[in-house]
Formats: C-alpha cells, sequence, structure tokens
C-alpha cells in the first residue's frame, strides 16, 4: 500500500489513501514524538466492507460516515462504523506539505473531499461533504492518540454523560476524576459524551502537548473514547468531535441532536504543536 508523506520544518505525516485516507502518523521532529496511536498486534492491511471494526482496528486518525453504531438506511444497512474507515481514496494532487483526497464509489451515494496540509506546527484537515440522500447521518472525527505514558486532556468541559451505561468503569464512580488524567494500564476505560463549551482542547504528557481545534458549528457535539489498557488491552484515547448528540439514531432523532440530508457542507479540524 502506498503511504503519502508531509513534512516541513516541524511535522512529519504519513497518509494511507486505501485505508480511508487516515493519517497514520503525526511525528513532532523536535522531540520525536509520535501523536498517532496504532494497534501493537495488527499490522496495516485491507479488510472487507462490513468487517468487524473493534477486532480490525488498526488505529490512526480517521472519520466514521455515515453512522457509528450499524443503521439501517434505504439502500440497506450501514456498515460497522460507517463506510469511509476502510474504504479507498482517491489522491487528487500532492505536494510535499499537502494532499488532495476523494471518494469515490461510496454505498450511501454521497460525495466527500479532504485536504490534508500543514502550516507551520499545525496539520489542517478541511472536508467538502456533499451528502446527496435524504436521511440522517452521522459525520464523526476519530483521533486516536496514544497513551504511552501519563496523559491530560484539558477543556473547557461541562456536562459529562455515559455513552453505555453498561460499559466503562471510570464514571459513575470514585474515580470519575481519571477520564481526563489517564494511566498507562491502570484497567480503566470508559466512552461518554462530553459538554465541550470551546472549539478546542489541549492534550499533554510531561514533555510534549497538542491542541485540537475544530469547527463546532459542524461539529455541535464531542466524545472521548478511552482505555487505559482496560479495553483489549489498548492504551489510547480517542478524541471525537461529532454532528450528532447520540451514538444511537433513534436517541439522537428524540433529542433532535441529528443532522439530515441532502446538504453541503465545509468543515475542518486542526492539530498543532504548543
Amino acid at each position: 500500500m502506498e503511504t503519502l508523506r508531509l513534512e516541513n520544518k516541524y511535522l512529519l505525516v504519513d497518509i494511507i489513501p486505501e485505508l480511508g485516507g487516515r493519517i497514520d502518523s503525526f511525528i513532532n521532529k523536535e522531540t520525536k514524538k509520535q501523536w498517532v496511536w496504532k494497534n501493537p498486534k495488527l499490522k496495516n492491511k485491507k479488510v472487507p466492507k462490513g468487517s468487524n471494526y473493534d477486532i480490525n482496528w488498526q488505529g490512526g486518525w480517521e472519520e466514521l460516515y455515515p453512522n457509528d453504531a450499524i443503521e439501517i438506511f434505504s439502500w440497506g444497512s450501514g456498515f460497522d462504523h460507517g463506510e469511509l474507515w476502510n474504504h479507498e481514496w482517491i489522491v487528487k494532487d500532492l505536494t510535499s506539505n499537502r494532499v488532495d483526497l476523494k471518494t469515490d464509489d461510496l454505498k450511501s451515494g454521497s460525495q466527500i473531499n479532504k485536504l490534508i496540509y500543514l502550516e507551520g506546527k499545525k496539520l489542517i484537515t478541511s472536508y467538502n461533504l456533499n451528502i446527496l440522500h435524504k436521511e440522517y447521518y452521522l459525520f464523526k472525527l476519530h483521533i486516536a492518540i496514544p497513551l504511552d505514558c501519563e496523559l491530560d486532556i484539558k477543556g473547557d468541559f461541562g456536562k459529562i454523560k455515559k455513552v453505555d451505561t453498561q460499559f466503562g468503569n471510570i464514571l459513575k464512580s470514585n474515580e470519575s476524576i481519571n477520564f481526563f488524567h489517564l494511566q498507562k494500564n491502570s484497567g480503566k476505560f470508559d466512552f461518554a459524551y462530553v459538554e465541550n463549551k470551546k472549539n478546542s482542547l489541549i492534550i499533554s504528557d510531561k514533555k510534549n502537548s497538542i491542541e485540537i481545534s475544530y469547527d463546532k458549528d459542524f461539529f455541535e457535539f464531542f466524545w472521548i473514547f478511552q482505555t487505559q489498557g482496560g479495553w483489549y488491552d489498548h492504551n489510547v484515547v480517542v478524541i471525537e468531535p461529532c454532528s450528532n448528540g447520540k451514538k444511537d439514531f433513534s436517541k439522537a432523532i428524540k433529542e433532535k441532536s441529528i443532522r439530515k440530508g441532502p446538504e453541503k457542507i465545509n468543515t475542518f479540524y486542526s492539530v498543532e504543536i504548543i
């Protein structure tokens, strides 16, 4: 599989078009810090459409569309975690510090372009979404950050609610503070909807920090999934700005926190070394 490399004075970034156009590496060249989590048990490889996501999760920074949990659409059942994460993207243009990608032949019929480029210490990913169907949908970022040492997540956070009351062992316990202060191999894990009053957050270890910013007009909602060695032995936190308020469409519809096509959207997120 072809790996595309973007590079400047500060950053080294790898992208794999055949694997969802995902960002497979984001390295601070000064400190050698790798900010992209990769599953140490799996190699980069294609998996068939419709495969189980969790057991095939290779890592990287990717997108989920048009669903997370499996939903039924007019064209049939949506794939587990959507159709983008293992879809082969087409390279429209490539330079040393930017790549322009597009989808082709999505099952949903939608057309999605993403432009990934470097500006100094910042990586920016912008999207042009052409949602052609007349149904409910979800578009969510899935930014997997490695937990290879103590990690702190800082933001203007408000209410926090478990995605699944039967999943996780951090929230609704005496150790809820550990949701934002993570320790490798603590055995903890959880998944939550988090109120983020701003459009950014900072993730830090003892020597490195990044700021993740995003378009809050479109990514109105914010989720965090994390496992401190307690789920599949993974040590990773996944930052998930999302267009919808709930994972399941039925719950999102009830709360009127869901998007519906057809519509055209321009949106973005960025990750900057600070």
